[in-house]
């Protein structure tokens, strides 16, 4: 077999800083262009010496973990404090994480053929892994950014009370009467309310007007408590939304409620 050596430098390049940048975006870690090439150069050209080195396995496999931790170091830069040794801790953490995944997963996807594999089958296939990895974490980021806003809340009427999630959304600044509106999943609004609402005994203490795409919407306001876990029980309007279903929390706090 014939290995072109500018062929497995760009192969290995291609791999390492595709992997880089996604274990840095994955960690939400600062970087440049210019350490992250340095970084993946450096990558390459460990790739291509390693298969020459004459040591024992344990020290092979120490020196290629060790590279391992060194190449996100290279793409991070410089660490000033414990924040930054964090950050790069979960880089460091992703970077192998995603390497041994998308390494086994190729080994799987080509297990058992007896023919050589072209190189450009090898980087469709990782590309089309990189992009689902791609996916994958764009969807962790954005349930941990959700994760960060979440709160306990207790929501009550009368003798009725439940825990709930609430999020707390700084765009939301929608208020009634000198009074916060809360945006909660209807499930809840007929748990704290049906009764009236069924009877309907007029529970309905106000209403407020939105704007849509099909036009102005009314929204019937109910009047109840709400208190945010380690917060003061304060009285707040409900109003049913739809939006909250299927999401990760159940209320839709108004922006301003941390704030007193």
């Amino acid at each position: 077999m014939t290995v072109y050596i500018e062929y497995a430098f760009l192969e290995n390049f291609l791999f390492d800083g595709v992997l880089l940048a996604l274990a840095l975006y994955a960690a939400n870690a600062p970087f440049s262009w210019g350490r992250l090439l340095v970084s993946t150069l450096c990558g390459a050209a460990f790739a291509l010496v390693f298969p020459l080195l004459c040591l024992p396995d344990f020290l092979l496999y120490f020196l290629k973990f060790s590279v391992g931790l060194l190449l996100p170091l290279l793409a991070y830069g410089r660490i000033k404090n414990k924040k930054d040794w964090g950050r790069y801790a979960f880089t460091a953490v992703f970077f192998l994480i995603i390497t041994f995944a998308l390494g086994g997963a190729l080994s799987v996807a080509f297990a058992g053929l007896l023919f050589e594999i072209p190189t450009f089958a090898i980087v469709l296939a990782f590309c089309a892994l990189a992009f689902a990895a791609l996916g994958l974490i764009k969807k962790f980021r954005q349930k941990r950014e959700i994760n960060a806003f979440l709160y306990d809340c207790r929501i009550e009427y009368g003798e009725k009370g439940f825990w709930v999630r609430g999020f707390l959304d700084s765009g939301n600044t929608a208020a009634k009467n000198c009074l916060p509106v809360c945006f909660l999943s209807p499930e809840y609004i007929y748990e704290l309310f049906g009764d009236e609402i069924v009877k309907g005994v007029g529970q309905v203490c106000d209403e407020m007007s939105i704007s849509t795409l099909s036009g102005e919407k009314k929204l019937s306001l109910y009047k109840g408590f709400l208190t945010i876990k380690g917060q003061e029980k304060r009285v707040v309007y409900f109003a049913s939304s739809t939006n909250m279903i299927s999401r990760e929390y159940e209320l839709l706090l108004y922006g301003g409620l941390l704030e007193g």
